[in-house]
């Protein structure tokens, strides 16, 4: 059902020609070209990756394991279709790019995702769509103009979403929708022209950027408030739910997650000086409040068992919004010194992030395709091990984490943690590359939760 935003495949692919069924006919898929037949074999990957961990792969007809079908769907498109540009330069070709960057991003490898995207725009741009997404609609409008605007809509919303975790430049400008576009499209779409200041600010604080961070941070507040308060509750999903209000209902959920994850970008930078600058009190509060919202949209998708089916864009929200609680308790562990007591002092934030720790573990434990909650839970319970000093593994100088949308980070039991930014040190420590010094083998390294850790 999360799939209806991005495609849907003709009417008669489907059994019995009902789409409500989501059953595809795959003895009409066969007969047709390559790229639909390619595009099938992702959707029908995309929904094995999204399964949930307890389901029974004996009731899927013809398959024994559900990822080395979903890997050898991918390898196939990959190998024989999405390499010619003269097969992906078609709406359908475009389509199959488009899924192709879900699925890598669900398979927690975000930087083959911006590939294929910025291949998808890259081949947009050539096909003219940056053109037609900023003409008005026909009356009455052309089915594959709409689509145009749709798929181009899809790729600049997934560019900017890499490219703010990445770190890396956005390849399309923004876009307009129209007067009647669902909610959660209007309120995406007036976040999406803020992203790119949020991200030209970068992942350091500085006097300098502060003005610009609360001018950013007052546009977001505005946006907010132009939106319904019923469009901000915690909405009740159903897992069983088909049917378009539904999908409205989960689309509307991502975009609280990402407009809550953009604050935390905002005001991220300046949460390790508020302990010793009282001007940026306001931006620790303020990462703090949208890290907690962040996290309680999560806890609802997983009581429904729906996190799988949001694209897995929830596991890295919720892991930004976990990493922002641990870094305030560990800032003000430095400042009292005394575990105990901050605990005590931020009990609700710290149980919020031990239930966020084991319901990831939990989820990595029952099934190898929940990468991306395996991998946050062991970067958080990494951070969290400061506060058993005897957990440190013997690194009595501290550790110092390459924490993924973050930085360099060295935390020490009893000292306020000390901040870099990706942008000015490298990701491997310098005695590693050969430079002069004793080896630091205090060093942690999670490469943007791909499977790269040493």
């Amino acid at each position: 059902m999360i799939l209806d935003g991005i495609y849907q495949a003709p009417l008669d692919m489907y059994v019995n020609r009902d789409r409500q069924s989501y059953a595809l006919d795959m003895a009409v898929v066969a007969q047709a070209r390559p790229v639909l037949v390619a595009r099938t074999l992702l959707h029908l990957a995309i929904c094995m990756n999204g399964l949930p961990p307890d389901f029974d792969v004996s009731r899927l007809s013809g398959v024994w394991s559900s990822e080395a079908t979903m890997r050898e769907y991918v390898t196939t498109v990959m190998t024989l279709v999405t390499g010619s540009d003269q097969q992906m330069m078609t709406l359908h070709g475009l389509e199959t790019l488009f899924l192709l960057g879900i699925y890598h991003t669900n398979e927690a490898s975000l930087r083959q995702a911006w590939l294929t995207v910025r291949r998808g725009l890259s081949l947009a741009y050539l096909m003219g769509i940056h053109r037609i997404i900023t003409q008005e609609d026909m009356s009455p409008p052309s089915p594959a103009r709409l689509r145009a605007k749709g798929i181009w809509r899809n790729f600049v919303d997934l560019d900017q979403y890499l490219g703010i975790h990445l770190r890396l430049p956005f390849g399309a400008d923004d876009y307009p929708v129209p007067d009647n576009a669902d909610a959660y499209l209007v309120h995406r779409s007036r976040i999406n022209k803020l992203s790119r200041q949020i991200a030209e600010l970068g992942p350091t604080a500085s006097p300098q950027g502060y003005a610009t961070a609360l001018a950013l941070d007052e546009a977001l507040e505005q946006a907010m408030k132009e939106m319904p308060r019923a469009f901000w509750e915690v909405p009740d999903v159903t897992a069983t739910a088909r049917s378009p209000e539904s999908h409205a209902l989960l689309q509307r959920l991502l975009a609280h997650m990402w407009h809550f994850e953009l604050k935390i970008f905002l005001h991220v930078p300046y949460l390790l000086q508020a302990g010793q600058q009282s001007r940026y009190e306001y931006s620790r509060v303020t990462a703090l409040q949208a890290s907690r919202s962040l996290v309680m949209r999560w806890f609802a998708l997983r009581r429904a068992n729906m996190t799988q089916a949001c694209c897995r864009l929830g596991e890295v929200g919720v892991y930004v919004a976990g990493v922002t609680l641990l870094l305030d308790i560990l800032v003000a562990v430095a400042g009292c010194g005394s575990t105990g007591a901050v605990q005590r002092e931020k009990g609700s934030d710290f149980a919020m992030v031990r239930r966020l720790v084991g319901e990831m573990e939990a989820l990595a434990r029952l099934s190898a395709r929940e990468k991306m909650a395996g991998r946050s839970a062991a970067v958080l319970r990494k951070m969290a091990a400061v506060l058993e000093p005897e957990r440190l593994g013997g690194h009595e100088d501290g550790m110092r984490l390459a924490l993924p949308f973050f930085g360099t980070l060295h935390i020490e039991h009893g000292k306020r943690p000390a901040g870099f930014s990706f942008l000015q040190d490298s990701l491997w420590p310098k005695a590693l590359l050969g430079d002069e010094g004793d080896e630091d083998w205090g060093v942690v390294v999670f490469d943007g939760l791909e499977d790269r850790q040493v």
